[in-house]
């Protein structure tokens, strides 16, 4: 009398998305993330540049270096100095890319500006102060690059619901 009545089950036929291609969802999302870390971090560099020249032209301390070796490379000159520090060290060090002609001789003397903290490594001949300004506004010109080439390629990545 009462039979049971049988249900049958119709899956409804899947309809197949086509297949994206290209860097889309997870992959743009890190693409995106990179770059915006990578402008950060230029950002950074130039943020460093300028803090580095203001630190020099603060508390860099002026004095007479002599030239005691002079070897030429591509257009300039390196030169070994050595010279007293404020506080009685004696240095010696390399000063690069010295850009000056006619080509300075052993015996010669330079002023120069050294960094307190680390004389040693940090010097310029006085003439040629270090200018900073080109570098830092193409530091912050790559890092603006970079943020809006990661926005835009977000952009075009990102996942677009239907």
């Amino acid at each position: 009398m009462n039979e049971p009545v049988r249900v049958a089950w119709v899956r409804k036929p899947r309809r197949r998305r086509p297949r994206e291609r290209g860097l889309r969802g997870r992959a743009g999302l890190w693409v995106t993330a990179a770059g915006l870390v990578l402008a950060l971090a230029v950002g950074c560099g130039a943020f460093a540049v300028q803090r580095y020249q203001a630190h020099m032209r603060a508390s860099g301390v002026e004095t007479v270096a002599t030239v005691k070796e002079v070897l030429a490379i591509r257009g300039g000159y390196n030169l070994s100095v050595g010279f007293t520090t404020a506080t009685g060290r004696e240095v010696s060090t390399e000063l690069d890319d010295f850009p000056r002609d006619p080509q300075p001789a052993i015996g010669d003397r330079l002023a120069i500006r050294y960094d307190p903290d680390r004389p040693d490594v940090t010097l310029w001949d006085v003439r040629d102060p270090p200018e900073f300004a080109g570098a830092t506004i193409f530091l912050i010109c790559l890092s603006a690059v970079l943020a809006a080439a990661s926005a835009v390629f977000f952009a075009l990545t990102r996942r677009r619901r239907p």
